[in-house]
C-alpha cells in the first residue's frame, strides 16, 4: 500500500496543496511550525478519522475558514483507490471510491498508517485512558468488527450510566442493560487480548536487535476479571463482577467496571517500564512496537501500511536509525519529518529518498 497523491484544502496552515508521491522514503524538512507535522497528521487522519494532536476537529480547520477536506489516491493491492474526508463545524463526511460512507468503521483502515512521534514517549506514564486509546486506534486499523463493537459498547455504557442517574432504578431493566453491555465487552476483551499477544510476538525480534542487553519485553492485559478464552466463563465472571459492584454503581450513579476501566502494562524483565526503564529502553520499546505493528498489519491484510516518523530521527543514534530502516521491507512507504535537510543524505544509501521542503504551509519537491 502506498499513497500516490494527496491534497490538503484548508487543513491547518495549508490552503490548497496537491502532492504526488512515489515509492520509497519521503523526507519532509523545514523549520519548526511550518507545517511538517501537519502533513503527516493529514495522512494519519485519512487512516483513523482523528487527529493525534487534537480531539476537537475545529482546530484542524485553517484559521478564518469554515471547513477542510483531505483527498488521497492510493495504490492498494495493485489497484487505485480514492479516499476523501470533508469536515466542517456540523460534522464530517467520508468517501471511498467517490461514494459516501455512513459508518466510520467502513472508512478506517482503508488507508493503513502507523505513526511514531515524540509524544509517544508519554505512553508509559500516561493515564490508563491514553493507553486504551493507543490500543483502540491501532486495533481499529485491522478490525472493522472491533470499531463497530466498540461503538455499540460505548452507546450501551452511556445508556446504563444515564439510567443509573434516574430517580427510580428498576434493577430488572438495569440487569438487561448490563447483560447487553457484557456481551459486547466480551468481544472487545478477546480482540484486545489477542491483538496484544500478536503485537508482542511481532515486536520482540526487533526489540532484541535494538536492546542487545538480554532483557525481555512483555505486555500485560489488566482487566477487571481474569481473562479466559471461554466466552461463557468470561461472561459469567463479568456478570458476577457487575452484580458485586451493583450497590456501588447505584450509589455513584455510574458504571465502575468494564472495558472503559482497563489498563495495559508494558514490562521489561517483569518490571514496569515507567518505573524501571531508562529513556533509551523506552525508546527501543516504542520503536519495536511500531515496527511490530507494520509487520503485523502486513501479515493480516497482505500489504504493508504507510509509516509516519514525526521528528524522531533527531532522538535516535546511528545504530537505531539503521536498524529501523533495514528492518522494514522495501515496499513500506515512509514519511519522515525533520528540521535537518541533511537527513535525506544520511539515509539515501539505505533506500530511495525524496526530499520535500516546507515553508509556512507551502511544500516543494527538491
Amino acid at each position: 500500500m502506498r499513497i500516490s497523491s494527496l491534497r490538503l484544502h484548508d487543513f491547518r496552515n495549508y490552503h490548497d496543496c496537491k502532492l504526488v508521491f512515489e515509492e520509497g522514503i519521503h523526507v519532509v524538512a523545514g523549520k519548526n511550525a511550518q507545517g511538517k507535522t501537519n502533513l503527516l497528521e493529514a495522512i494519519l487522519y485519512l487512516s483513523t478519522t482523528r487527529s493525534h494532536r487534537s480531539s476537537d476537529e475545529k482546530n484542524l480547520i485553517r484559521e478564518g475558514c469554515e471547513a477542510f477536506f483531505l483527498q488521497a489516491e492510493l495504490i492498494k493491492h495493485q489497484k487505485k483507490q480514492g479516499l476523501k474526508a470533508a469536515v466542517n463545524e456540523k460534522g464530517k463526511n467520508l468517501f471511498v471510491y467517490g461514494n459516501p460512507v455512513s459508518r466510520v468503521s467502513d472508512f478506517i483502515g482503508e488507508l493503513n498508517a502507523v505513526m511514531f512521534c515524540p509524544d509517544d514517549m508519554n505512553l508509559f506514564q500516561a493515564s490508563p485512558r491514553m493507553r486504551r486509546r493507543f490500543i483502540d486506534v491501532e486495533l481499529s486499523k485491522v478490525s472493522k468488527k472491533y470499531v463497530s463493537t466498540l461503538y455499540k459498547a460505548g452507546k450501551l455504557l452511556k445508556e446504563r450510566n444515564a439510567y443509573l442517574k434516574s430517580e427510580r432504578v428498576d434493577e430488572g431493566f438495569l440487569s438487561v442493560l448490563s447483560d447487553q453491555l457484557i456481551d459486547e465487552q466480551v468481544i472487545i476483551m478477546k480482540q484486545r487480548y489477542y491483538f496484544l499477544q500478536e503485537l508482542l510476538s511481532y515486536s520482540l525480534p526487533f526489540y532484541k536487535k535494538l536492546s542487545q542487553d538480554g532483557t525481555t519485553l512483555d505486555i500485560v492485559y489488566e482487566s477487571c476479571v481474569a481473562y479466559c478464552d471461554d466466552d461463557k466463563q468470561l461472561k459469567l465472571s463479568l456478570k458476577e463482577k457487575f452484580n458485586k459492584q451493583l450497590q456501588r454503581d447505584l450509589h455513584m450513579k455510574q458504571t465502575s467496571i468494564g472495558i472503559h476501566k482497563e489498563d495495559f502494562s508494558f514490562q521489561i524483565n517483569g518490571k514496569d517500564i515507567e518505573t524501571y526503564a531508562s529513556q533509551g529502553q523506552k525508546r527501543s520499546v516504542l520503536l519495536a512496537l511500531k515496527i511490530g505493528m507494520v509487520h503485523m498489519i502486513g501479515k493480516l491484510i497482505q500489504e504493508y501500511p504507510v509509516l509516519l516518523l514525526d521528528d524522531v530521527f533527531s532522538e535516535l543514534d546511528v545504530y537505531r536509525r539503521e536498524q529501523l530502516l533495514t528492518s522494514l521491507p522495501e515496499e513500506v512507504q515512509i514519511f519522515i519529518s525533520t528540521t535537518d535537510t541533511s537527513e535525506a543524505k544520511k539515509i539515501s544509501n539505505v533506500r530511495k529518498v525524496t526530499l520535500w521542503k516546507v515553508d509556512d504551509g507551502s511544500i516543494v519537491r527538491c
